[in-house]
């Protein structure tokens, strides 16, 4: 085993699968950097307050830890953040939070120089195998329309009590929108939902959603434009464009909340050169997650790139972390059985 007190592996991204494979790394006595721009799961601790997992605990569970919950449900984001919090707690995991990973480069020997940012200004770390897990939601999408950047418009719900006897327009179709809309109208706000689709689509929608929102769509409690798009948002109102109409129309509202998906942030990919596909930048890698840079490896939902319709989950990488601790024993010669992933079952969800 490798014992030395040298960090031999940066992760960038400490997520659920992030810190999956640093626990991996502890027991295996191979020393590493946890990287995040945020906090331990910055990318759940954004979701909206107590939002519900599609996902049964089980399956989003990391490195064998089981998640209890307490009504015998799919798990909150609640208490998953709280479950995080545990499994790091156990397994002493140190993770540079609020430390962003800002550059990397090649060093002259192997390995990589990791240049990093955070209130303590930059610092610079050596590392011989980097894994980038830096998660498939970082950048909101764009509607490209003017307006788009004033104070009253958000790209996710927050709590719904803000919304409370307000007008709201939700531009989206997906399982984000309909979340939102039934959410703030259970909070008391006004829904008016603009969606460019004819009607949704069911695979988008958790299907315990789907048959209360086509409800209140049919009893007149929320409002619903298909086949809309937004032209412009000013600073009481949007117009609303009818795909297949000419002329706009205008709407009164309070607020507006863009539920139309996050882009991948690629960033650190393209510095390295790294191969993404043309479409929505998939990462593209061998059987042990490697890239065609050596040594570099991809972890979790971002090897998706950004995606249009979800497909890669918490619960289906769990496998990369097995292919990532096999690979790395090979190269560093370490003798042994390689750690193996609690999820045997899992094994064929792969991308």
């Amino acid at each position: 085993m490798v014992t030395d007190n040298v960090p031999v592996v940066g992760i960038v991204g400490a997520g659920p699968l992030g810190i999956e494979l640093a626990i991996a790394l502890t027991k295996a006595r191979i020393p590493y950097f946890l990287f995040d721009k945020g906090q331990a799961a910055q990318m759940i601790y954004n979701f909206p307050p107590h939002t519900h997992f599609f996902s049964s605990s089980e399956r989003i569970g990391i490195a064998g830890v089981p998640i209890q919950t307490s009504y015998q449900d799919k798990c909150t984001r609640e208490e998953y953040l709280s479950y995080i919090r545990s499994v790091v707690m156990h397994y002493r995991i140190k993770i540079n939070s609020y430390e962003e990973v800002i550059r990397i480069e090649k060093s002259l020997s192997k390995g990589f120089t990791l240049t990093t940012h955070s209130a303590q200004g930059e610092q610079s770390y050596q590392v011989r195998f980097l894994v980038l897990a830096t998660g498939g939601t970082s950048r909101p999408r764009l509607l490209d329309i003017p307006g788009e950047d004033l104070p009253h418009v958000f790209t996710k719900m927050g709590d719904p009590h803000q919304y409370f006897q307000k007008q709201i327009v939700i531009v989206g179709g997906k399982n984000s929108a309909a979340e939102t809309a039934l959410r703030c109208w259970n909070a008391g706000a006004k829904i008016c939902l603009v969606h460019r689709r004819e009607a949704f689509d069911p695979v988008h929608i958790k299907y315990w959603l789907l048959p209360e929102l086509l409800g209140r769509i049919e009893h007149g409690e929320i409002e619903c434009l298909y086949s809309s798009k937004l032209a412009e948002i000013q600073s009481n109102q949007v117009l609303i464009k009818k795909i297949d109409q000419d002329g706009l129309v205008g709407k009164k509202t309070d607020f507006v909340i863009k539920a139309i998906g996050f882009h991948a942030n690629m960033d650190l990919f393209q510095q390295l050169g790294i191969t993404l596909s043309a479409e929505n930048q998939m990462v593209l890698h061998d059987e042990n997650m490697q890239v065609n840079v050596p040594d570099v490896f991809v972890l979790g939902t971002v090897v998706a790139g950004t995606q249009n319709r979800y497909r890669i989950f918490i619960e289906n990488t769990h496998i990369h972390v097995e292919k990532i601790m096999k690979a790395l024993f090979a190269k560093l010669s370490i003798k042994g059985e390689p750690w193996k992933s609690p999820y045997p079952s899992y094994s064929s969800l792969e991308e």
